[in-house]
């Protein structure tokens, strides 16, 4: 029983809730027959009567540590754990609700070294002491932002990795909820995949570019560029305002220059607003 999935269990909610006599015989399906040994094949359907639907939830029950009829049960894996007996099933990932800091925290964190930074909960972040925002594509290149060659009005900005899985969801979550008149810049590489990032972002006031040369052009991959095809689609039909020049030089040369390659080689970054007020 360890092995079905949360999508298992919805299945046998469904089936419970809405009191239905048969399913179609899918692979879900297959699994949980083959789990409780309940239910009829009948050619490409499992069929249940009053009995088996009740079977089916005292075994599950007992399997799972909660009543399926109720519901599965929401929340993160501590939630979770409080009625089933696989707290995996929680939906909430445990980074969902946490984000990684360093720059300019807000007050009452605390101030941290330039090398260092700081794992917190979304909870523990004072909105009213933000002045801007700076969001990181990777997270070595996070790590080491204080050896990048920066625009110095970006000296004030708290620092936030942009994550995968739960962080990325927390870093979503925080960007979404801050005033539209604290300032979000986006520092992901050079190359579709890093706009598509900026743009996709709940709210990206500006993008972190380098100044391109010819040592740094030199580093860019065109494998990885052309790799990059699903981003390059979505930028195509995209409405990027100011970043649609930048776009078409990114076009134009046809490379991928990752973060690390700026850094190695001290090049010089700027910032270019989505919409550019000067104009």
């Amino acid at each position: 029983m360890a092995d079905l999935s949360r999508a298992h269990m919805l299945a046998v909610h469904h089936l419970l809730r809405d009191r239905r006599d048969f399913v179609a015989l899918s692979p879900t399906w297959r699994r949980i027959h083959q789990a409780f040994e309940l239910g009829e094949p009948d050619g490409k359907q499992l069929r249940f009567d009053d009995q088996q639907r009740r079977l089916l939830r005292e075994q599950a029950q007992l399997a799972w540590g909660f009543d399926p009829l109720a519901g599965i049960p929401e929340g993160d894996r501590r939630t979770v754990a409080a009625s089933a007996i696989d707290e995996k099933i929680a939906p909430e990932r445990p980074d969902a609700r946490f984000v990684l800091l360093k720059g300019r925290l807000p007050p009452p964190l605390p101030e941290l070294a330039p090398e260092l930074s700081l794992r917190v909960p979304l909870d523990s972040i004072d909105p009213n002491g933000i002045t801007q925002i700076l969001v990181i594509e990777n997270l070595d290149s996070f790590d080491d932002w204080h050896a990048f060659v920066r625009p110095t009005e970006l000296a004030d900005a708290l620092v936030l990795y942009r994550g995968h899985g739960g962080l990325a969801r927390g870093t979503r979550r925080l960007l979404a909820g801050l005033s539209p008149h604290i300032p979000i810049s986006v520092f992901p590489d050079w190359d579709p995949a890093g706009l598509f990032i900026a743009q996709t972002l709940p709210r990206a006031d500006a993008l972190l570019v380098p100044d391109l040369d010819q040592a740094l052009l030199n580093k860019g991959s065109r494998a990885h560029f052309n790799r990059q095809h699903r981003a390059t689609a979505h930028l195509d039909r995209a409405d990027l305002r100011d970043w649609s020049s930048l776009w078409e030089t990114m076009k134009t040369h046809g490379l991928s220059i990752k973060q690390q390659h700026m850094l190695a080689l001290g090049t010089r970054l700027r910032r270019v607003m989505r919409n550019d007020m000067r104009r």
